[in-house]
């Protein structure tokens, strides 16, 4: 296990010294959720426009419960497995870790990144609620785009020195689990509507 970590140490520092200085705010940006609450708001509305009341709202439903079970389960992993981010690991600060915006007051521990969960699952679910429910319309475009955006946030953590990219892998792979499974279960209610 140690030599996993030392690895994932390694590559997460050579990710973090790979983005210049000019990127730093656009990687803040991404990071930072309350900047993206227009853009949920505004997906909300289209989900509502495109799919109707009662199953746009079924979708803004599962993907509220979608950020809500990922939020809780990563706080009661990263309680659990108590994992330093890198913004607190020794190592990762004697070799050079760039913290563009220096410490922002990060919880401890980073295993597994809620960012990086969050943003897959929005992705996932938005992208499947869309989809499932309106099947005679293309929404590739919207596939491609939100999930570039999840895979964006997601490294910005990488880049802000909060999370190992382990965390964020982990993140995204229970991100997409969960937002597949409240995407299905939304797709259950949809059909009974």
């Amino acid at each position: 296990m140690e030599g996993i970590e030392q690895i994932d140490k390694v590559i997460t520092l050579w990710l973090n010294n790979l983005s210049p200085v000019w990127m730093d705010s656009f990687w803040a940006m991404m990071s930072h959720v309350e900047f993206w609450f227009p853009f949920y708001g505004l997906f909300m509305v289209y989900a509502l426009w495109k799919l109707g009341w009662k199953k746009g709202l079924a979708v803004i439903v599962s993907i509220i419960l979608t950020v809500v079970f990922i939020d809780q389960f990563a706080n009661l992993v990263k309680a659990g497995v108590s994992r330093y981010r890198p913004c607190y690991d020794v190592w990762m600060n004697s070799n050079g870790l760039r913290l563009p915006y220096g410490m922002q007051d990060f919880y401890k521990y980073g295993f597994f990144s809620a960012h990086a969960g969050n943003s897959a699952g929005f992705a996932t679910v938005s992208y499947l609620g869309l989809k499932w429910n309106k099947p005679q319309s293309d929404f590739r475009i919207w596939g491609w785009f939100i999930f570039i955006w999840a895979f964006l946030m997601s490294v910005s953590r990488i880049m802000m020195g909060a999370h190992f990219l382990g965390d964020i892998t982990v993140g995204f792979l229970v991100g997409l689990g969960i937002g597949y499974a409240c995407a299905w279960l939304c797709r259950k209610v949809t059909e009974k509507l």
